[in-house]
């Protein structure tokens, strides 16, 4: 029965040249449950050898021979230690699970399934270690960039990579920023030492873990730093991981970002079936930090209807842009078509009603109807024009007001402009009389938005819910650390106050789109990221028409 196979056996043996690798070669090729019957194919071979080559191989025939019996010891001791892996790691038993499975199926592609079957079999990927380096924002100020690298099938690969945003106003109870404070380097603005955390203090306690759960690994960076506002390991390179951590868990779940990130937020249990894209509200004229004339409120934005889809919400806003773009130019002339940080423009204006008539005017010119089609919106930034001595506002350059008069100066603005929706931080963070009677004069007729008053935190959300400070909340992941705790700060706005979710940007951001994701996930009725002009800006709205694409296909939206 073997004589055909030890034919080829001998028209081949001269051009081997390790007779312990051929035999075991062979040994294998026959069947790995031989035994006596072994050494007796073994003795046919030695024959033929013999006889075929004695004249003019003879000497290398002994060697051959010598070779022969010792690969006999071998083999026998090899084939034991074969059984005893096969039988530890249940290979046949796994083996036949997925040919069965792959016969019951039938699939059209055979092998990938195969494929796919036996990878469950094996270990899930695992952080492996995280690496932080230093990067500029769209300011040009440095902030933190983190690389995930996991170990899958027994190989370290990069996974994914994020960056940390950075805010111009920023609350006292913000996450700490850290920096480096050496003023010859980038004038102290460097991040080497929240760099130096992620590689030395956040990189070990996530090793070997798995990334299911960003909830379990945000929780094991909360514990490593222990402080409430991250003044350990940084905020910033708490931010960059958790963005980066989670970016790396969809792409090992082979899932879009938003998905992973609903399935964290309400549990695989309980996930929508459909989704929602978020209302752009879109920043369209600066004022305060983010320009620099006298206009003391920071962002003006307009915010389209609901009622239509998200592409069509993102053509009219930007159509306003260019038409509020032109308008501006031939009012102000060139230099007011300036960009502010977040891409608005930026032109000299003196008063808020200056503002708000310009952009009113724009709309009308792009053909569509002011409070209808496009609404408006403001963050005063007030904390920013807020004196801590007199308790007064300057609300206009050199004229400075009172809480109470501050307040009615609001109620009459949105008098006479009642296309305002949406008014954030419109007193000091800390005025919490003036909040909670704003919210009694305007709180049953517009968003009042909270953002410096409670910096994305539990705790002061809970503490403005109760004292009723407003009716809506900004969620900036870096004012608190981890995506984990703005999950918290979205439950809390959404069960106990039944108010709307602003997803937003800072003013120094980079080319990360997360917070999209972010804002599809949680089910936020509005995002906030910037104009539509600016990479940094765009590449989320960008995002958000790749997932409205991908909703539609899959009649999720």
């Amino acid at each position: 029965m073997y004589e055909k196979f030890l034919t080829n056996l001998i028209s081949n043996l001269k051009y081997t040249h390790n007779i312990k690798v051929f035999l075991f070669k062979i040994y294998l090729i026959l069947d790995i449950r031989l035994n006596s019957e072994f050494e007796v194919i073994l003795k046919k071979v030695e024959e033929k050898i013999t006889i075929l080559f004695y004249n003019t191989i003879s000497l290398r025939v002994q060697s051959l021979l010598e070779h022969i019996g010792s690969s006999i010891l071998y083999l026998s001791s090899k084939k034991n230690q074969l059984r005893a892996y096969v039988e530890k790691h249940k290979i046949a038993e796994k083996l036949e699970d997925a040919l069965n499975s792959c016969l019951d199926k039938l699939p059209e592609e055979p092998f990938s399934f195969l494929a796919a079957k036996l990878l469950e079999l094996a270990p899930p990927p695992v952080v492996d270690h995280l690496h932080g380096r230093q990067i500029l924002d769209s300011r040009g100020n440095p902030t933190v960039e983190v690389d995930v690298y996991c170990k899958i099938n027994g190989e370290v690969k990069l996974m994914a990579r994020s960056s940390a945003p950075s805010g111009a106003s920023t609350g006292s109870s913000e996450a700490l920023e850290l920096r480096d404070k050496d003023e010859k380097t980038y004038l102290g603005k460097g991040v080497l030492k929240a760099c130096k955390n992620v590689d030395e203090k956040i990189s070990p306690v996530l090793e070997g873990k798995e990334l299911k759960s960003l909830v379990l690994l945000d929780e094991i960076m909360c514990k490593t730093d222990g402080t409430e506002l991250k003044t350990k390991l940084g905020g910033n390179s708490i931010t960059a991981c958790s963005f980066a951590l989670a970016t790396a868990g969809a792409k090992l779940l082979d899932q879009p970002l938003f998905m992973y990130l609903a399935e964290n937020f309400y549990g695989k249990e309980n996930m929508p079936s459909k989704f929602t894209l978020p209302v752009p509200m879109v920043n369209i004229l600066n004022g305060g930090k983010h320009a620099g004339g006298k206009l003391k409120i920071q962002e003006f934005m307009i915010v389209p209807s609901k009622d239509i889809p998200f592409s069509q919400r993102l053509k009219n806003v930007t159509t306003v842009y260019h038409h509020l773009g032109k308008l501006l130019v031939k009012r102000y002339g060139v230099s007011a078509k300036n960009l502010g940080d977040e891409g608005g423009f930026a032109p000299l204006l003196d008063t808020a009603d200056e503002a708000l008539e310009a952009i009113e005017e724009a709309i009308k010119s792009a053909g569509f109807t002011v409070g209808t089609d496009i609404r408006l919106a403001m963050d005063a930034a007030a904390s920013e024009f807020y004196d801590e001595k007199t308790q007064k506002y300057e609300i206009v350059e050199g004229e400075w007001v009172t809480t109470e008069e501050l307040v009615d100066w609001w109620v009459a603005l949105v008098e006479r402009h009642p296309a305002i929706c949406s008014i954030e931080d419109g007193l000091h963070e800390t005025d919490y009389k003036g909040w909670i009677s704003m919210q009694e004069k305007l709180g049953d007729k517009i968003m009042l938005v909270m953002d410096d008053v409670t910096t994305s935190n539990p705790r002061l959300i809970k503490q403005g819910i109760e004292e009723k400070w407003a009716n809506s909340l900004l969620l900036k992941i870096n004012q608190i650390g981890t995506i984990m705790e703005g999950f918290e700060a979205v439950r809390l706005i959404h069960n106990e106050l039944q108010g709307n979710v602003i997803v937003s940007h800072r003013s120094g951001e980079t080319t990360n789109s997360v917070i999209a994701d972010l804002a599809v996930g949680v089910g936020a009725g509005y995002i906030k990221t910037g104009a539509t002009a600016r990479g940094e800006r765009t590449c989320k709205y960008n995002r958000l028409l790749q997932i409205e694409e991908y909703l539609k296909s899959k009649e999720m939206l």
